[in-house]
């Protein structure tokens, strides 16, 4: 299920997590095979491999027994690691030499990468290692999973996602009238559609109010749909957080409330709780990401036919809306301890291929690098109707630390902001938040004041680094920013 595969994202709350990304977390995923005879067959070689994929393991449990069987000499060790504890386990192995000849790093923060890459932590990927597709080349990006011009890592999951989709049930969608297939688009016809949801102990929404990146995620998202460029304005570099797309998020999500159709335990559910609190039709809908299809058939398969999903609604219909991700971080590293690159290297390599992507396609949580193996994977309808509003919606984001790494100096050297806008979001539903506009304004004036403090600590260092590496000029609504736009 996601909360096992996914990071938790501080993109919404800024880089202000980034110390905690460190010290707590991982990510990862599993290994492949060579095409051809036995190339390591002279010496016995054993690949250790740590990461949190537990849901993942069958399908990379497939592709190291064909490795191995191909490659009889060598054989891959995994260690399935609890992502609170990965961190902690790598930094001591890293002290006593003994570190994974591969691992996962569980953060979204790529300043986190770019400090472990400076401190020795990675080897680079061998030159063997072909990257001959046209959505893996756009993936290789400076500053994230290429160092001084060498491919260390790559992503296996496609940056189109969101965690915003609106997911509900069918038979409380045909109750408020409205088409099951499509479900509400806009969110007048959700508000709606969720008073007529609420009769009796049956609520029209449940949100996961307890799990506070979440709720910070779901506002960046509606924020964005809203008119919002992003956790940053990409014309200005400002945080945007006290501008009117995300106050009418919060007011959005607060009505839901205000109506009484909001799930009167949501205060104190996370993601997990009121996903099954929801699937045992305790509330017709739920916003969830796409690991929802895959996780109700693994959890609640009984109910995931009467399910229906699309993609975010809108403030209003008939116009464009999009939301912004930033380009995705590796998965797998290499070690600068391994002793051989290259076997690791080809055991990587085989994340790349096709068979890899619509095998994860048909785990159905986060979409695969290339989108159009869900077209060939064996998934649920919803699934499909999810990824394909991701296409429509959702658009690559600019990176400062691509812009810059020395970026990565001033996001170590910031210190946490807090409330944050899941705390905010919080804090508004349990009365303590009277004044949402005002409040986000304060969040986003300290979260510039750290910034600037943090920038002149760093250039104090001889760091050359600036506000303008958070501006990016040449940025358009509604258009991807790929590798091309840092070079004009």
């Amino acid at each position: 299920m996601t909360e096992d595969l996914k990071p938790v994202s501080p993109a919404a709350l800024g880089p202000d997590l980034t110390r905690r990304a460190f010290l707590y977390g991982t990510v990862a995923a599993g290994a492949v095979g060579a095409a051809g005879g036995p190339a390591f067959a002279q010496a016995a070689k054993t690949i250790e491999w740590w990461d949190q994929f537990a849901p993942l393991v069958p399908l990379h449990q497939k592709i190291w027994e064909e490795f191995s069987a191909k490659n009889p000499g060598v054989k891959i060790a995994y260690t399935q690691m609890n992502p609170a504890d990965m961190m902690q386990a790598l930094q001591l192995a890293f002290r006593s030499k003994r570190a994974p000849d591969i691992h996962s790093i569980l953060t979204s923060d790529l300043s986190v990468t770019n400090q472990l890459s400076k401190a020795g932590w990675f080897s680079p990927l061998d030159a063997s290692f072909n990257a001959d597709t046209p959505f893996l080349k756009e993936a290789l990006l400076e500053g994230m999973t290429v160092f001084n011009g060498k491919a260390y890592s790559f992503p296996i999951f496609s940056f189109r996602q969101h965690e915003t989709s609106l997911w509900w049930t069918k038979p409380f969608m045909e109750q408020a009238g409205i088409d099951p297939a499509a479900g509400p688009k806009t969110w007048d016809e959700m508000r709606k559609a969720a008073q007529a949801m609420t009769k009796g102990r049956t609520y029209g929404l449940i949100l996961p109010l307890q799990f506070t990146n979440r709720m910070a995620n779901h506002v960046l998202d509606l924020a964005q749909v809203a008119g919002a460029p992003g956790r940053f304005d990409w014309r200005t570099g400002a945080y945007p957080f006290g501008s009117e797309p995300f106050v009418q998020a919060v007011e959005f999500l607060l009505s839901f409330q205000r109506d009484g159709s909001l799930h009167p335990a949501s205060s104190s559910l996370d993601a997990r709780q009121g996903r099954a609190r929801w699937a045992a039709g305790e509330a017709g809908m739920f916003f969830d990401g796409p690991w929802n299809s895959g996780v109700v058939k693994g959890s609640f398969a009984q109910v995931l036919d009467t399910l229906g999903a699309a993609s975010i609604p809108l403030p209003s219909s008939g116009q464009p809306a999009f939301t912004y991700h930033t380009p995705p971080s590796g998965e797998f590293w290499i070690s600068s301890q391994c002793e051989d690159p290259a076997i690791a290297t080809k055991i990587l390599q085989l994340f790349t291929t096709d068979a890899y992507y619509v095998g994860l396609a048909e785990r159905m949580d986060q979409p695969p690098l290339d989108l159009s193996a869900v077209d060939r994977a064996n998934v649920h309808p919803t699934y499909k109707t999810v990824v394909e509003g991701f296409k429509k919606v959702v658009r690559l984001a600019p990176e400062p630390l691509i812009k810059n790494p020395n970026v990565a100096q001033v996001y170590a050297e910031m210190k946490p902001v807090t409330p944050g806008v899941g705390e905010i979001v919080q804090g508004a539903m349990g009365g303590a938040v009277s004044n949402v506009k005002a409040t986000l304004q304060q969040y986003a004036d300290k979260l510039t004041a750290e910034r600037d403090r943090a920038i002149k600590v760093v250039k104090d260092k001889g760091v050359q680094v600036s506000l303008d590496d958070w501006v990016f000029p040449n940025w358009k609504q509604g258009e991807d920013y790929t590798a091309s736009h840092y070079k004009t």
